[in-house]
This record gives structure tokens, C-alpha cells and sequence, in this order.
């Protein structure tokens, strides 16, 4: 009977001690800078705030492997033996990641300091740079070691979340730009262009050419030299005052005075546009004299004083 009753005990106690053994969670994400034992392993009871590693930087993952976990239970007096060689536990540090964007923003707040940054482009040389940091963790992001060429733009600085946080070290070049007029459709050559033809677009200054126009009123009322695409910069050659008398048409010829008025037929020489001075022959007496536009198939002479 005695036997019996032990055989007894044995059978109902085991499966209890079985299921109180300690499980290894074998993926894991944690936010502390630390490891703790109840991050690696499930009921360790009041031991699963007992720290035993240094957690990986944020963003970051390491693995532990089945000698080490061993070892850790060992020491921690914990009824857990690896299956096989292939037992580990990957920990991931929570974190939230500082894009391009913020990156940008925050540099420009430093350059401001050193230079003005209205009308500018920053450009960073990594195409996509960005800062892993600890979730929860709301510092400001922090410039140091900003350097910046005035004449090249060129600049360098390193960027960081707290105290001891990882650094990032980013360069770039901070462009000047320039709001331009640009025709705003296709343009035909000697087509008068109107306000609404013009729209703005913002460009490097760099890339503007010496007579690249800058106000819109260098473009409305003048004509095309060629056709000129939407959207592109135009240049002072491009464009003229609009051909109001072309060469070899009629004209009538005014000669004004307070006290009396006189026409007569003449021949233009020259084209010319509205205030443009052209040559004009008189048809009648064949004599060239010099006119001013003054309209449409109109021009106007003054008398010599």
C-alpha cells in the first residue's frame, strides 16, 4: 500500500511541476535600455524585473543563443535546458523612427543661425537618412558640430535624441533659389502675351542664366522671338515689344501740332513695335525720314524746332 501511494503522488505531482516550469519566449520587443529576466522567459515570478543585459540601441535587434540562455538560467536558478542548439530568443528594441523630413526641418533651424535660409533648398547628400530612437523618448532633436561654407553652401553637422543617444552624421548643401515667371502654356512666336499667361515656379539660382527675366512684367505685353514652352525660364532674347508695323507695309505718317493736324501716306523701312523709332519713306516724295510708332499702321513725325 505504501508503494502504491507514492506511485500515486508521483503521477498527480508531476504534470503540476511540468507545467510550472519557466517557457522561453523565443521573439521579444522591449523598450527598456535593459533585459530582463521576464522578458526571456514566462513565470519567473518576482525574478522578471531582474535585469540581465544590455539591451540592443534602438531600432536595433540582437540574438541570444541556446549556451548562453543556458547559462543565464543556470545562474538564475531557473528549471529551463535548451531543446536543442537551435533554442534562442531574438530581442528587438522598441523605437520610432526621425525621417528626412524632421531631419531637414531641424537643420534649417540651426542654418538660420549661421545664415539666412529664406529662399533656400537644402539637398542632403544620403538620399534617405534617418535616426532610429527609443519609443516614448520626446527630446528634441539636437545639431552639433555644425559647419557650413558660406560661398559653396556646403554643410555638415551631426544630429542626436538625448543624452548619449546614437548620432547620425548627415552633409549636404543648402541652395538659394529664386521665384521665376514662366509661361504658364505654349506660347507662339509674336503672340502677345497676357497676364494670364504667366505663372510662377520656384528654381535654383544657380542653374538662372545672367539674363534670365525675373518679373512677370518682363514678359506681359511682349511677344515671343520663337515659341516658348511652358514652364521653362525665359531669357531677355527671347522676347521682343510686339511688331505693331512691319517692313514694307503702308503706314499713314501724322504730323501733329497745337494748331493743325497732317497726314500722308508712307512705306515702312523697319519693323517696329508701340514707341519704336523706324524709317519711313514718303511715298509721294520718296524722302526717308525717321517716325515713331504710334498704333497699328500709324506713325509720328514732329516738326524741327
Amino acid at each position: 500500500m505504501t508503494r502504491f501511494l507514492a506511485a500515486l503522488f508521483l503521477l498527480l505531482t508531476l504534470p503540476l511541476a511540468a507545467a510550472a516550469a519557466p517557457l522561453l519566449k523565443p521573439a521579444v520587443t522591449v523598450r527598456d535600455p535593459v533585459i530582463r529576466l521576464g522578458d526571456l522567459f514566462d513565470d519567473v515570478g518576482e525574478r522578471a524585473q531582474v535585469a540581465v543585459a544590455a539591451a540592443p540601441p534602438p531600432g536595433r535587434r540582437m540574438v541570444l543563443g541556446a549556451g548562453w540562455l543556458a547559462a543565464l538560467a543556470e545562474s538564475q536558478h531557473i528549471a529551463w535546458q535548451p531543446a536543442s542548439r537551435f533554442d534562442q530568443a531574438v530581442v528587438e528594441r522598441a523605437s520610432r523612427e526621425i525621417g528626412a523630413d524632421e531631419i531637414s526641418r531641424r537643420l534649417i533651424e540651426a542654418l538660420s543661425e549661421q545664415t539666412p535660409t529664406a529662399n533656400t533648398e537644402l539637398k542632403l547628400d544620403a538620399p534617405a537618412p534617418h535616426l532610429a530612437v527609443a519609443a516614448g523618448d520626446t527630446a528634441p532633436l539636437g545639431v552639433e558640430g555644425l559647419s557650413l561654407d558660406p560661398r559653396s553652401g556646403r554643410f555638415s553637422a551631426s544630429i542626436s535624441v538625448g543624452d548619449g543617444g546614437e548620432r547620425l552624421r548627415v552633409s549636404g548643401r543648402l541652395i538659394r533659389t529664386a521665384e521665376v515667371p514662366v509661361p504658364a502654356r505654349l506660347l507662339a512666336a509674336g503672340e502677345t502675351i497676357a497676364a494670364g499667361d504667366v505663372t510662377t515656379v520656384t528654381l535654383r539660382a544657380d542653374r538662372l542664366g545672367a539674363n534670365t527675366l525675373l518679373q512677370a512684367s518682363d514678359l506681359v505685353g511682349r511677344a515671343p522671338r520663337r515659341p516658348l514652352r511652358a514652364g521653362e525660364p525665359v531669357h531677355g532674347a527671347d522676347v521682343e515689344v510686339p511688331l505693331v508695323v512691319r517692313r514694307g507695309t503702308l503706314v499713314t505718317i501724322l504730323l501733329e501740332t497745337p494748331a493743325l493736324r497732317l497726314s500722308t501716306e508712307g512705306k515702312a523701312m523697319d519693323d517696329g513695335g508701340m514707341g519704336a523709332v523706324i524709317r519711313v519713306a514718303n511715298t509721294r516724295s520718296s524722302r526717308v525720314i525717321d517716325a515713331v510708332v504710334a498704333g497699328p499702321g500709324t506713325v509720328s513725325v514732329a516738326l524741327a524746332r
